[in-house]
């Protein structure tokens, strides 16, 4: 028999802090690289809501678009719940589910061909519509920024939140890409008390009302400054990443339109800065659509897709005045597509694509109708 050996806490606590440094290391190993900060931008594809226990065929008919990058704009996994019931969580039980996504054969193969750039919404984030008050949130955002093998030294690790902004191309063909977080800041919803029946009968397949009161916040004071400088840096094309839906605001669901206030300042934002080139790519509501609204300095357009696993046909049929193109109610990524030598400027074409590969809707604009009058 062997002798009993005792093992000092100190070498147990050393053990797991260097354990814990494991999947950050092994995921940077297996992540494809981001394009060089010279790489010219072409293809972009993205999408949202994949339950990560299903069959995900959808990450095939992706690669074959061939994107330079895709953003994964929320709920890459579902961890509180199976689609019926939601529950709280523990932060070994979060740990776990992104285990199981990273050893899922499809996803695998999808991650070593196309880079990835990623934020998060709720199930991801870890509770149903969560925001500032969960728990488990910077637990949370160490295993979310070690799962995409952001590195260690990052500026992401070191501050609250995971919003992040990166900028791909040469001068005339610059692509900046900022991810919005909409979970770590984020004030309570003001629910709507009226009955489910009540609510469809209006239209309605949610269950909050616009907040009047402008102090709740959505991306909180140091991000609002954050993205006040990210529009000032000098870009051709600006896609600026929700987790959920920035112009439709009717369907009282987990959408910007429930902070009238906070939806208003990123408008404001867009003028005051005279960022060319912006347009709004979001997620969470299980179909696809294009909304467009006439503001300062020019219209803006927001393109979700979501719905990588699974769809909602009700959510789709609600009303939604700003709509331009579709809804598709198929599962389906968004794609941008980028002509830089289109006449009389660089062509934008955003695509809604369905898991066979087909092209549910289109919806083209020139980069010269995204400029400020004074540009």
């Amino acid at each position: 028999m062997l002798p009993k050996t005792t093992v000092p806490f100190q070498t147990i606590g050393l053990l797991i802090g260097l354990t814990a440094l494991l999947p950050a290391q092994e995921s940077q190993r297996k992540f494809r690289p981001l394009p060089a900060k010279s790489d010219t931008i072409h293809r972009i594809a993205f999408g949202s809501c994949a339950k990560h226990w299903q069959h995900q065929p959808i990450w095939k008919t992706v690669v074959a678009t061939q994107p330079d990058l895709f953003l994964f704009l929320g709920d890459a996994i579902y961890s509180d719940t199976d689609g019926k019931t939601a529950w709280a969580i523990s932060e070994q039980q979060l740990q776990g589910e992104w285990n199981r996504l990273a050893d899922k054969p499809e996803f695998q193969r999808f991650r070593d061909q196309v880079p990835i750039m990623a934020t998060w919404d709720n199930h991801d984030y870890g509770t149903h519509n969560g925001g500032a008050e969960f728990h488990l949130k910077e637990a949370s955002k160490r295993l979310f920024l070690d799962f995409f093998g952001e590195p260690l030294d990052s500026p992401r690790r070191r501050r609250a939140g995971i919003y992040d902004a990166k900028v791909f191309g040469p001068e005339g063909r610059r692509v900046q890409i900022i991810l919005l977080d909409t979970r770590t800041f984020r004030g309570p919803f003001k629910r709507d008390m009226r009955s489910k029946q009540e609510r469809v009968k209006i239209g309605k397949v949610g269950g909050y009302l616009p907040h009047d009161d402008t102090d709740l916040p959505i991306l909180g004071k140091a991000q609002w400054a954050w993205l006040d400088r990210q529009l000032r840096q000098p870009a051709e094309i600006r896609l600026v990443c929700s987790s959920t839906q920035i112009i439709p605001n009717e369907k009282g669901m987990d959408e910007w339109g429930c902070f009238p206030h906070e939806r208003q300042r990123l408008f404001d934002l867009i003028e005051t800065t005279e960022a060319n080139g912006v347009i709004l790519l979001s997620g969470n509501v299980h179909f696809a659509e294009i909304s467009k609204m006439e503001s300062k300095p020019y219209p803006l357009l927001d393109f979700t897709s979501s719905g990588l696993t699974h769809i909602n046909q009700a959510y789709a049929e609600a009303g939604n005045k700003y709509r331009v193109a579709g809804p598709l109610a198929r599962l389906n990524f968004g794609f941008v597509e980028i002509n830089w030598s289109a006449k009389p400027s660089a062509q934008i074409t955003l695509k809604a694509i369905d898991g066979n590969g087909s092209v549910g809707f289109a919806h083209s604009i020139f980069l010269s109708q995204l400029q400020p009058a004074n540009r």
